[in-house]
């Protein structure tokens, strides 16, 4: 094992935090102890299918970089800035997708964007790229202030009776991602797609020793159940996509994602989506945009629940702000607070904790040599919780986002990626899980209905360890 320590400043232990109230505790996040050395070959495929947040030895939190040996394959995990700068994006041609994500991914969305290479990709970027543009968010912003007004009546017939809020906002996330990508309710599809996307993390998004090990065109064991699940993901899409083009055209413009991916052409070609591209475009945009969603607004309100002085904080700036779907798009600019909770919710727990590529040319960078067929691991993970880019890394201190504080280290800091393959709709997923976070506490009082502590579980995405019942009280105005 090599490791390279990093060199750059810490912070002094005394500097103050921007932002942060006098004599008010920062609420510090709950975390299972870190493995004293790293991971074997075998320990590493059992953390990958039990929590990945295991993978990795305390001293990889202080290191620039760690060399480790995986069967047959060299990989390397890269914490150092520079070095997750030169292979996302100053030499990212030199790196791909490895076999084993294209075997997880693959069930979702085979000819979607996010597998899709070369000029293939280019052209799926260009078309995509507009139907999540600025000028599409208050149409956006107006399906999620409506979606949301609709959960907050369902949960206030609780009335304070403890309920899982991780399953409401994996309601909520799916019935906005069908109103914005359909401009109407998922109905009678929603516990279908809810359904499958369960199946697929459960089943099929964690590695295996053959996704590691074996080429992505060598079936495997798990090649058979991914295929199934592709079979029932795509019809599933397709009977919705039918459904949407039997309702009636209303206006001129595009109403929803889907009329704009359906009429979207690639501005140098004019080339279209055909069908089977349309329906992994539309299922990667249904999967990747509400899963996520769901998991940052569960732990932003688990956050808020444990810090109230932070709940009064986010209830005060949104309280006389119009969250209605009229307005929703301009109460954006106004929620300065509230986006910053969202930030570190999203440092905190990054829903996507790891990225990797495989190098398929020789590099050579600071004083590491990657070789041909290396595993180039980048965490954000690692990277939000490095003890030299963030001081006290497991405070929940949303002033660390707010105007005036010190900048975020460029490239320490990736809850959506960087370079050509960012999140495509990354200001869309910022923008809704703002607007919703600003009305749910507009209208609730957020607690926990008990003390245990909740620790996170990497395994297709950050999600917690155990189901957690919390409470919503009308908040008074």
């Amino acid at each position: 094992m090599t490791v390279q320590s990093q060199t750059s400043p810490t912070p002094p232990a005394d500097a103050p935090l921007p932002h942060t109230p006098e004599c008010t505790p920062l609420f510090r996040q709950p975390l299972a102890d870190l493995p004293e050395k790293s991971a074997s070959s075998f320990a590493f495929v059992r953390a990958v299918r039990r929590n990945g947040l295991h993978l990795w030895a305390r001293h990889a939190y202080e290191a620039d970089y760690v060399e480790e040996r995986l069967f047959h394959q060299k990989w390397v995990l890269l914490n150092k800035p520079e070095l997750v700068h030169r292979v996302l994006v100053g030499n990212n041609g030199s790196y791909a997708r490895p076999d084993s994500m294209i075997r997880v991914v693959r069930p979702l969305g085979r000819h979607g964007l996010l597998l899709a290479t070369g000029e293939r990709w280019k052209l799926q970027r260009r078309t995509i790229a507009p139907t999540l543009a600025p000028k599409m968010l208050p149409i956006l912003a107006r399906h999620v202030s409506t979606c949301t007004d609709e959960e907050i009546r369902a949960l206030a017939a609780h009335d304070g009776a403890p309920l899982d809020l991780l399953a409401a906002m994996q309601t909520l996330a799916l019935k906005i991602a069908a109103r914005s990508m359909f401009s109407v309710t998922i109905g009678d599809y929603g516990p279908a797609v809810r359904a499958a996307m369960q199946v697929f993390l459960q089943r099929h998004a964690y590695m295996s020793f053959g996704d590691l090990v074996l080429p992505h065109w060598m079936p495997s064991l798990r090649s058979i159940g991914r295929a199934g699940f592709r079979r029932h993901w795509l019809a599933l899409i397709g009977r919705i996509i039918d459904a949407r083009e039997r309702l009636p055209q209303a206006g001129d413009g595009p109403r929803d994602l889907f009329d704009a991916l359906r009429s979207a052409r690639d501005p140098e070609t004019g080339v279209g989506f055909d069908r089977v591209e349309l329906c992994d475009q539309v299922g990667t945009m249904i999967a990747a945009g509400h899963e996520p969603s769901a998991l940052t607004l569960y732990w932003a309100l688990y956050l808020l629940a444990n810090a109230p002085d932070v709940q009064d904080a986010v209830a005060a700036e949104v309280r006389d702000v119009d969250l209605t779907p009229d307005r929703a798009a301009d109460a954006l600019d106004a929620l300065p607070y509230t986006r910053a909770v969202i930030s570190e919710t999203l440092r905190l727990y990054p829903p996507a904790w790891l990225m990797t590529r495989k190098c398929i040319e020789p590099d050579q960078f600071d004083k590491l040599s990657v070789t041909r067929g290396t595993l180039v691991i980048i965490s954000p993970w690692v990277l939000h919780h490095h003890r030299d880019y963030w001081r006290d890394p497991e405070a929940f201190d949303p002033a660390r986002f707010l105007p005036g504080a010190p900048a975020v280290p460029r490239f320490a800091y990736l809850p959506f990626g960087t370079g050509p393959r960012v999140c495509v709709g990354a200001q869309f997923a910022l923008a809704e899980t703002s607007l919703v976070l600003a009305r749910f506490i507009q209208a609730f009082e957020t607690e926990l209905a008990d003390n245990a502590p909740v620790l996170p579980i990497a395994l297709g995405l950050t999600a917690p360890d155990r189901l957690v019942p919390f409470r919503l009280k009308p908040r008074r105005r």
